[in-house]
């Protein structure tokens, strides 16, 4: 074995650059083949399809102007997009517009701007404090209970403990 005498040797590294040319075969090779494989596939695509196109065209040929039958309902969204646009102008409608609930009673919806507004004038309803809450309705005498729920019976409920 014979031991480095230059210090290129010590080094361990090539002192001239690669060679252009195998380079430049391989890459012209590499580029051939990948634009031959290519036009492969592309020309089996065009193959598999017009074969699919014939032998589903002689299958039914009474079906032709016959319209396929929706499936059962729940069924899937084909434009999810455009379905929750849709609900959004129709969520629009109802918050940004007046609209009457119950005329006969008076009941208006507002939108929501103008409701925060009449809040925000307003304020917020409250109750004084040490009064007992009403959650449901009173019985026919009007009896509730001090936790403001009415028994089956029309009885008051009893007060409930805090613990």
């Amino acid at each position: 074995m014979s031991e480095p005498h230059t210090t290129a040797e010590m080094a361990g590294h090539e002192q001239s650059d690669a060679e252009l040319g195998p380079l430049i075969r391989f890459a012209i090779f590499l580029a051939a083949i990948t634009l031959f494989l290519a036009l492969v596939v592309v020309g089996l695509y065009k193959y598999l399809d017009a074969r699919e196109v014939a032998e589903k065209a002689g299958r039914y040929p009474l079906a032709e102007g016959v319209t396929r039958p929706l499936p059962p309902r729940p069924r899937l969204q084909t434009y999810p997009f455009d379905d929750i646009k849709a609900l959004r102008n129709e969520e629009n409608k109802v918050l940004d517009h007046y609209a009457w609930i119950d005329q006969g009673a008076g009941i208006v919806r507002i939108p929501i701007e103008r409701a925060i507004d009449v809040l925000a004038q307003k304020g917020l309803p409250y109750r004084p404090a040490g009064q007992p809450v009403q959650t449901g309705p009173a019985d026919q005498s009007g009896q509730v209970g001090q936790s403001g729920e009415v028994s089956p019976a029309g009885q008051p409920a009893p007060p409930t403990e805090k613990h």
